[in-house]
């Protein structure tokens, strides 16, 4: 990677640092993208088989008939692109990756519509998680072929705020978590984790065993828990718990 690119890296790095919200995140996106002379790019989570796309994307700066087609059509799940990035985990220079003789006829129609909108060319990255790959991330445009470095660049970038991203939202939902919790229900929690019984609790607490069990049972409504041992995993989980 060339220094200018280096140095794009680190000015998208430090704006990583300051955004608290979606929308700077994705400005931060836009400026490097923006340098390279692409002009547009999209994120989106995988969906489900049988879910469409419409509630999956993170963010895009896609054309806009373009993206109201896309989901129209539902064309998530017949993308040539997206299903060799799924398949081969690798990120996928479309003119490169893609032979259009051997592609279905709905496919080499995605790929004919997406140059007459404009996406000529493209680039599309996947976004893994611990349990495979957790969404995509493409750029696209009219411009030339892009280097080596250009494509490891974008590569660090859809990583780091994809992560940053879910970072953020980990930290939102912790929030939520905590402040729906009363300090009452922090202390009962506190104790059951300890493996203290209702009896027992409202014995430290100085509080009767039905009250005791009452907290119990809304703390388990509140974090989708059907018994103490999944409340205590999913407290733990959220890091409401330590």
């Amino acid at each position: 990677m060339n220094l200018s690119l280096m140095n794009l890296l680190s000015e998208f790095l430090d704006s990583c640092e300051v955004a608290t919200d979606r929308r700077q995140l994705m400005s931060a996106v836009e400026h490097v993208t923006g340098q390279l002379g692409i002009d547009h790019f999209a994120a989106a989570f995988v969906p489900l088989a049988h879910e469409r796309l419409d509630s999956y994307f993170i963010w895009e700066h896609w054309p806009r008939a373009w993206y109201e087609r896309y989901l129209k059509l539902n064309y998530f799940h017949f993308d040539p692109v997206v299903s060799a990035v799924r398949r081969s985990g690798q990120s996928i220079i479309w003119s490169q990756s893609l032979q259009m003789p051997r592609l279905s006829t709905k496919s080499k129609r995605i790929m004919e519509e997406a140059r007459d909108f404009g996406l000529v060319d493209g680039l599309t990255i996947p976004l893994h998680s611990r349990t495979g790959i957790d969404g995509v991330f493409s750029v696209a445009g009219n411009r030339s072929k892009l280097s080596r470095g250009e494509v490891t660049l974008l590569e660090i970038i859809a990583s780091r705020a994809h992560g940053h991203l879910l970072q953020a939202e980990r930290k939102a939902e912790r929030a939520h978590d905590e402040a729906m919790i009363t300090k009452t229900e922090s202390q009962c929690l506190t104790w059951c984790a300890e493996g203290k019984t209702d009896r027992e609790i409202a014995a430290l607490t100085g509080r009767s065993p039905r009250t005791i069990q009452a907290h119990i049972q809304n703390l388990q409504r509140k974090f989708g828990a059907t018994n103490r041992a999944q409340l205590i995993a999913e407290a733990f989980r959220r890091g409401v718990q330590r």
